[in-house]
Order: structure tokens, then sequence, then C-alpha cells
């Protein structure tokens, strides 16, 4: 089956980057995706002598079994404090997609089809690289 690496980066208007409170709120983000989907590139815990390195970012792996539960959480999180934003993005053979989701707008439909055709895209790219033909079927 066809994955698709998502970077998860979130952002919020009333929290700096480096702020412990947002810093946790992040982490419960990460540990949320990380009870539904793989996460092929952790957070770090950062550098020395800097304050909340690479916490706001994490990068999953989306498969098409995957995407409901990464849709749910990521709108429960966003569902939790309206200046927050998580933005989606993925690279498949040079072009890039991406989607801003916001606290206000949050929409499961939405999510989940931009995703589902991320993952769509994948499959187009590489169909030599699916030996079970599991990229048809991302419903």
């Amino acid at each position: 089956m066809q994955e698709l690496q998502v970077s998860v980066t979130a952002t919020s208007d009333r929290f700096d980057p480096d702020d412990d409170r947002w810093l946790s709120q992040v982490r419960l983000l990460h540990e949320g995706l990380a009870s539904e989907v793989p996460l092929a590139v952790r957070p770090t815990a950062g550098v020395p002598g800097t304050k909340g390195g690479g916490l706001s970012s994490v990068v999953v792996l989306l498969g098409s079994a995957s995407v409901g539960g990464a849709v749910a959480i990521i709108r429960d999180w966003l569902k939790r404090d309206r200046d927050r934003r998580i933005d989606l993005t993925w690279e498949i053979d040079g072009r890039k997609g991406k989607v801003t989701v916001v606290a206000t707008t949050v929409d499961n439909a939405s999510l989940q089809t931009a995703l589902e055709h991320g993952l769509r895209r994948a499959c187009d790219a590489e169909p030599e690289d699916d030996p079970q033909g599991d990229c048809g079927s991302h419903g």
C-alpha cells in the first residue's frame, strides 16, 4: 500500500512558538497523531541554548486506512482553541500540496478529501510499488 508523507505543522495566533503552554498543547497533538498513524519524523527535543526547537512540526505516514484517524485527531485538537492552525504539506514527484486548517473552518470532509487526493497522486506517481493493488482503494 502506498503511503504519503505529510508534514503536520501547528501554529497559534495566541502563543509564541517557544511558550511552554503552547509546546504542551503541541505535544498533545503529536501524541494523538502517534496513537493513530506512524510518525516518519518525530519532533526533536530542541537544540541546547534554544527554546522549543522542532516541536511544532512532525511528519506522519498516511495510508488509505489511516486518513480518517488522522483527520479526527486534527479536528478534535483544533476545536479546543480557535487560535490554532495546522499546515499539512506533502510533495509527490516535485509537485507540492498544502492544506491549511483552522479551528473556525475545520471540516472533516474537506480535510479527508484533500489527504485522499494526495494519496491518489502518490499512487499514480509510483504504480510499480503497489504489487497488491492497494492504491486503488482510498475509501
